[in-house]
C-alpha cells in the first residue's frame, strides 16, 4: 500500500518528500514532529494525541542530538532554538548528561515547555509546504491540547511509519548538515536513539600491551587503580573507535573529562603517542595505530569549529608529570 485516500485529500510517501524538500527551514522543528507523529503512531495508533505526549518525544530527540551529540540546530548557539536552549539549560541545571538520570519533575517541566512551544507556530507552519491534493497529517483547534489525525492518516503513518522515518530522518539530517558542516556522520547521528556504544575491552588488552602503564592526562601509576580506556577525542563526536585516539586512563580522569574536548597540551601528548606506536608491531585485525599532527589537529578543531565543550585538565595538583 503506497497511498491512502481520505475526504480532504490523498496520503502518498512521494507527497511527504515534496513537503519536505519544499519546506522553509529556519529550525529543524518540521522534520522533528514528523518524526515524533510517527513514533507515537507507532506505538499507540490512535486519532488524538495530547500536546504533551509530543512534547515528551520532541524532550528525546532533542536531547539526544544536543546533549550527547552537541549538534547545532542553527548557525551559532547563540542563535538556536527555544526547544535546544531549554533542553541544554535544564542539562546543565541538572549536571545529567543522560535523559534517564534527570528527576521526573524537570522532565515534566521540559515536556510541558515543548507543547508550550508546539502551539507557537511549530503545529500551524507544518503544512504549509505540502503539495496540492496532499491530506493534512494532522489538526488542531485553537485552545485544545491535543491533535487530531484523520483516519486515513494514522493508517499511512502506520503501514509506512520505517519509510517515514527515513524521510524524517534525511530531512533533519539535510538541514542540520548546513549548520554542522566539520561535524562527521551527521545522519547516523540524527537516525541514533542514543549513544549505543561497543565494548572497549580488546582495546583495554591491546593499550595494556603496547602503552606505558599510567593515565594518559594525570600521569598515575594504572597498576593499583582501576583502568579505562577513554577517547582523547569524544566518541560522541567520531562515532567510532579508531585506535589511534583510544587511550588508557584511569578512572577519577575518564570520568571527570566525559565527552569534553581536553586541552591543547593532550593533544600534543596525543600525537607523540601515535608516533611511539606507529614503530610496534601491532596484532592482526587492529588499524594502524599512527596518525599524523595535521589529521588529529584537523579532527581536534572540527570539534572546537562546532562549538563542542572543550579545555578539559585535571585537576590542579593531580598532574604527575605525565
Amino acid at each position: 500500500m503506497t497511498a491512502l485516500s481520505d475526504g480532504a485529500g490523498r496520503y502518498e510517501l512521494n507527497d511527504v518528500v515534496a513537503l519536505a524538500r519544499d519546506a522553509s527551514m529556519s529550525t529543524s522543528y518540521k522534520p522533528a514532529l514528523l518524526k515524533a507523529l510517527i513514533r507515537i503512531v507507532r506505538e499507540r495508533p490512535a486519532p488524538e494525541i495530547p500536546l504533551l505526549r509530543i512534547g515528551a518525544e520532541f524532550v528525546k530527540l532533542y536531547w539526544v542530538q544536543t546533549v550527547m551529540f552537541h549538534l547545532r540546530q542553527a548557525a551559532t548557539l547563540r542563535s538556536e532554538p527555544e526547544v535546544v536552549r531549554s533542553i541544554r539549560n535544564v542539562a546543565d541545571v541538572h549536571r545529567v548528561r543522560l535523559l534517564a538520570n534527570l528527576p521526573d519533575e524537570a522532565r515534566l517541566r521540559l515536556e510541558r515547555d515543548m507543547a508550550r512551544i508546539l502551539r507557537i507556530n511549530v503545529l500551524e507552519a507544518f503544512h504549509r509546504s505540502k503539495p496540492d491534493g496532499m491530506a493534512p497529517l494532522f489538526s488542531r483547534l485553537v485552545g485544545s491540547d491535543f491533535v487530531v489525525l484523520p483516519v486515513g492518516a494514522v493508517q499511512f503513518i502506520a503501514a509506512h511509519s520505517s519509510a517515514l522515518e527515513s524521510i524524517a530522518n534525511l530531512w533533519w539530517a539535510r538541514y542540520l548538515e548546513k549548520v554542522n558542516l566539520l561535524a562527521p556522520l551527521v545522519i547516523e547521528k540524527v537516525e541514533r536513539n542514543g549513544a549505543q556504544r561497543g565494548s572497549l575491552s580488546r582495546y583495554l588488552r591491546i593499550l595494556r600491551e603496547i602503552d606505558e602503564p599510567r593515565c594518559f592526562y594525570c600521569g598515575r601509576d594504572l597498576g593499583s587503580v582501576t583502568v579505562e580506556v577513554d577517547h582523547v577525542i569524544p566518541w560522541s563526536f567520531l562515532l567510532a573507535d579508531p585506535l589511534w585516539d583510544l587511550v588508557l586512563a584511569c578512572a577519577p580522569c575518564n570520568g571527570a573529562k566525559s565527552d569534553t574536548l581536553p586541552a591543547p597540551e593532550f593533544v600534543e601528548r596525543l600525537v607523540a603517542t601515535g608516533a611511539r606506536r606507529s614503530r610496534i608491531s601491532l596484532p592482526p585485525g587492529f588499524a594502524s595505530a599512527f596518525l599524523g599532527r595535521d589529521d588529529i589537529d584537523r579532527y581536534y578543531n572540527a570539534a572546537l569549529a562546532v562549538e563542542w565543550p572543550s579545555g578539559w585538565s585535571p585537576p590542579a595538583g593531580s598532574m604527575l608529570g605525565a
